[in-house]
């Protein structure tokens, strides 16, 4: 173990904190920015890595990690325009980089030795489809596509890609790519999480309504205070309360018809606790 693989694993910890977050980001223009600096760790890694081995076995991985970089900071720069002249010249780039992946790729695929010549085809079969996958709308396709791409890598840190009886495993290389793999499955985690949260709000919002109503109903003849029934009724709507803000996509709220859109079903809830105050008002 050597000054440059132990300078490699710094290195690939704050790649990974990076490639992390970036997936948990569904903002494209803050997306590319995030992972394009993590990018730039990532290759200076496999820089580190190939002087602690072989640079011959880790080349190819420096050339993608410079790629991503480039790839991403511009992409970034486009997407922070966001105008048909910036998307024109987006399309026009993506076209450009995937020539430059082909040719670098098929260059670097070639020289790469027999042994571990398969596996670098891989990674330029699944790198190139990430890269398409990166640019299309959407919070899937890039999702999606950095899984199988991120696998591929993971395996190019074993000794799957490590010569002459070296058996060194690089692993923070390895903690990288399954970082981003966690990352999307911890992002489907949540969405599935907000979907259940969603679908149980509106049963929620219709059991407020009824016990409301039956509340209404017997007020005028009991105290509220006395009724069991208001008990229920304050912790329904403090759980109504708790679902809707954890429901809300801070990213879907763009500009002032979006923040309407987000925003209407708290204030349906502030109509509701207001109804239910004002029985409370009456009664006493």
């Amino acid at each position: 173990m050597n000054t440059w693989f132990i300078v490699a694993q710094v290195l690939g910890v704050v790649a990974m904190v990076f490639e992390f977050v970036c997936y948990q980001i569904k903002d494209k223009t803050k997306y590319f920015l995030m992972t394009g600096i993590g990018s730039l760790f990532w290759a200076l890694m496999f820089v580190s890595m190939g002087l602690a081995t072989s640079m011959d076995t880790q080349l190819s991985l420096v050339l993608a990690g410079t790629y991503s970089t480039v790839r991403n900071l511009v992409f970034f720069g486009i997407f922070s325009k966001d105008t048909p002249g910036s998307k024109k010249a987006g399309r026009i780039f993506l076209l450009v980089m995937m020539v430059i992946g082909v040719v670098a790729g098929t260059m670097t695929v070639i020289q790469a030795p027999d042994q571990v010549r398969w596996l670098h085809v891989l990674g330029l079969v699944t790198a190139l489809t990430f890269v398409v996958g990166q640019y299309l709308p959407g919070d899937h396709y890039v999702r999606i596509t950095v899984v199988f791409y991120a696998t591929v890598v993971l395996l190019t840190q074993t000794p799957l890609n490590i010569l002459e009886g070296d058996f060194r495993w690089n692993v923070m290389g390895i903690l990288i790519e399954a970082s981003k793999i966690i990352s999307v499955i911890v992002f489907y985690a949540i969405a599935a999480n907000k979907k259940r949260m969603a679908r149980e709000l509106k049963y929620l919002k219709l059991e407020l309504a009824d016990e409301i109503a039956k509340l209404k109903e017997t007020a005028s003849k009991v105290p509220v205070s006395k009724l069991p029934v208001a008990v229920k009724i304050d912790k329904l709507i403090a759980k109504m309360i708790r679902y809707e803000l954890k429901t809300i996509a801070s990213s879907d709220i763009k500009d002032v018809a979006s923040a309407e859109l987000q925003t209407q079903g708290i204030l349906d809830d502030l109509e509701t606790v207001k109804s239910y105050k004002e029985i409370l008002n009456a009664s006493t």
